[in-house]
């Protein structure tokens, strides 16, 4: 298991999530972001995130061997994002439908 921590790339290098993961995010991929309850249910609406930035901190061979005693690995990976604006079109096409539907 590894650290994922998801920073926002523009404005002010905004921290969304940090959590445990056992898989590491690709750029381009989307992440989508959670905000959910202690008891798991969704308490706010998903956000969609582009990656555009995969940094992962490797130790060095000169690093000292955890006290420990684990080997060395890869602790942390920090991703950056942005709005997936690739949604943008779609999102705006059913705000539009709803309007029309609304205006019936």
């Amino acid at each position: 298991m590894i650290t994922l921590r998801v920073t926002r790339h523009d404005r002010n290098e905004q921290l969304l999530a940090e959590c445990m993961s056992s898989v590491i995010p690709a750029r381009g991929e989307v992440l989508q972001l959670d905000t959910v309850e202690g008891d798991g249910s969704m308490s706010r609406p998903s956000t969609m995130w582009r990656i555009i930035a995969v940094t992962m901190h490797v130790p060095s061979i000169k690093s000292a061997t955890p006290l420990v005693g684990e080997p060395l690995r890869v602790r942390t990976v920090e991703v950056s994002v942005l709005p997936d604006v690739s949604l943008l079109p779609a999102l705006h096409h059913a705000a539009e439908e709803v309007l029309a539907e609304s205006r019936m």
